[in-house]
């Protein structure tokens, strides 16, 4: 994996930098908050291609978080990782065994240190907004891969925000891990 270079959505900071501690790769963080402005996104993504230069750029972000995400990497000579969402990237097909047992909002440590400038920046939702939005779910379920320590005072204060039941769960980074190893040397 070395000399290679990737662009990466915030959330997975803490994901990235213990998975590949010991390797010559240059990440380039974007916002966390910009999925929710997708011209914003094109804009950063689109930028952040054109100052890295060189080729074999892989972009870890989801490939649905834009509607151009492949033609955005691919007019750059880049890849994209092969999941839908950081959610996909964690769970694999993990995630359809857990959206079948409830509506289910997923959520990350790198989600939960962002969740204000996501949803009460970035969207502008108060707590009613919020409380209409999230009351679509019947859970969200916090993936803890055991890297960051979950802060339970911001994670009482998303609960106050959204009133939807929280559960955590551990997953390990084996499927992510693999994405990147596809990515990076596709």
């Amino acid at each position: 994996m070395s000399g290679k270079k990737i662009l990466c959505c915030g959330i997975l900071r803490h994901e990235l930098e213990y998975l590949l501690a010991n390797e010559n790769v240059e990440i380039r963080y974007l916002d966390a908050a910009l999925h929710v402005n997708l011209d914003k996104l094109a804009n950063e993504i689109t930028n952040a291609l054109k100052q890295m230069s060189g080729d074999n750029i892989s972009l870890v972000i989801g490939n649905q978080c834009h509607p151009e995400m492949e033609d955005m990497a691919a007019a750059r000579g880049g890849r994209v990782i092969q999941a839908k969402s950081c959610i996909e990237m964690l769970l694999g097909e993990k995630m359809a065994e857990m959206d079948a047992e409830a509506k289910t909002f997923y959520l990350t440590s790198g989600w939960l240190e962002n969740w204000r400038k996501i949803f009460m920046e970035g969207l502008g939702w108060d707590a009613v907004d919020a409380r209409q939005n999230f009351g679509y779910y019947d859970r969200i379920l916090l993936l803890d891969t055991g890297i960051v320590p979950i802060d339970e005072i911001n994670l009482l204060e998303f609960y106050d925000y959204t009133q939807v039941p929280i559960e955590t769960i551990s997953v390990d980074l084996g499927h992510l891990h693999r994405l990147l190893k596809q990515v990076l040397n596709g």
